[in-house]
C-alpha cells in the first residue's frame, strides 16, 4: 500500500477504536485512555509534518507526561524518519503488528465461500446473532478475555460508547452457550474486524471460522467491500486462520515507547 493508503486506514482503525480525549498537532494524533490499550494511548501520523520532529515528540512527551502516562507512538513502515528518531532516543519496540485485508468480492473470498459449501448469505451461517447495540455481548467477551477489573471493563465500555460509526457485534452459540464473539465498526465500505474471542472450551472445533465468516458476510451485506484487522505478528493460530479466510497482509505497524 503506499502511504495515503496506509495513513487512510489507518484513521478509519482510529474511528473503530475511539479514546477518551484527543489533540492534534501538525498532523500528529495523540489519543488518551487511561492507559487502557495502544490504540487508545498513543501518537499516530496521519499529515507530513511541517514543524522539526524534536519539537514535537518533545510536545507530545509533556502532553502524555502531563496525563500521567508514558508517551507511545504508533508508527508504521511509513514513519521510518520517525521510529530512527525515537529509537536514539530510546524507545522501545512493543507489540509488533501485521494489518492484513479481504477483499469480500474477490475470487480469493468467493472460493473460500465455495470450500465451506455456504453461499455469499449471512443467513447460510446458524447460530449467529447480530446486534448494534452490545449490552449482552459485553459479559461473554469479557469473560473469555479473563477481564475482572472495574476500571478496565468499564474503560473498555466507553471505548466503544465513544465509537461513532456504524459497529456490528457477533455473538457465535454452540451446544447452547454462547461460544464466541467478535465485533465490526464500518466506515466508508471499510469493515474493522476485531474482539475476536472463542471461549476455550470450545477452542478447536472451527468455530472461530465461522464467527469471522458470519462477520465478514454481515458487514458486506452492510455496504462494506473490504474486511480489515490487526493481528500481533507472532499469534500463529490467528494469522493461519486469517490467511486461509483470504486475508493478506498490506503492512505493519508497531508502538514505540518512552522507556
Amino acid at each position: 500500500m503506499n502511504i495515503s493508503d496506509i495513513r487512510n486506514l489507518e484513521k478509519k482503525a482510529a474511528d473503530g477504536w475511539v479514546a477518551n480525549e484527543k489533540s492534534e498537532y501538525d498532523g500528529w494524533e495523540m489519543r488518551f485512555g487511561n492507559g487502557y490499550t495502544g490504540r487508545a494511548n498513543s501518537v499516530s501520523v496521519y499529515e507530513d509534518s511541517t514543524k522539526r520532529m524534536e519539537d514535537k515528540v518533545v510536545y507530545c512527551e509533556n502532553l502524555y507526561k502531563a496525563h500521567g502516562l508514558p508517551c507511545n507512538f504508533k508508527v508504521t513502515e511509513c514513519d521510518k524518519e520517525l521510529s530512527d528518531f525515537l529509537l536514539n532516543r530510546g524507545y522501545k519496540v512493543v507489540t509488533p503488528t501485521d494489518v492484513m485485508i479481504l477483499d469480500t468480492e474477490g475470487n480469493d473470498f468467493a472460493k473460500v465461500l465455495s470450500d465451506e459449501g455456504i453461499e455469499d448469505n449471512s443467513k447460510a451461517i446458524p447460530n449467529v446473532s447480530y446486534s448494534s447495540d452490545p449490552s449482552k455481548w459485553f459479559d461473554p467477551y469479557f469473560e473469555f478475555e479473563g477481564f475482572t477489573d472495574e476500571k478496565k471493563i468499564e474503560a473498555y465500555k466507553q471505548f466503544h460508547a465513544n465509537t461513532k460509526i456504524e459497529k456490528l457485534y457477533v455473538t457465535l452459540m454452540h451446544e447452547g452457550n454462547v461460544a464466541a464473539v467478535a465485533s465490526c465498526a464500518i466506515e466508508d465500505g471499510y469493515s474493522l474486524l476485531h474482539n475476536v474471542i472463542v471461549d476455550k472450551k470450545y477452542r478447536g472445533l472451527g468455530l472461530g471460522k465461522k464467527l469471522c465468516l458470519a462477520a465478514i458476510l454481515k458487514s458486506k451485506e452492510m455496504g462494506a467491500k473490504y474486511s480489515y484487522l490487526q493481528v500481533i505478528k507472532d499469534n500463529d493460530v490467528a494469522v493461519n486462520l486469517y490467511k486461509k479466510l483470504g486475508f493478506k497482509k498490506v503492512y505493519e505497524y508497531c508502538y514505540l515507547k518512552q522507556a
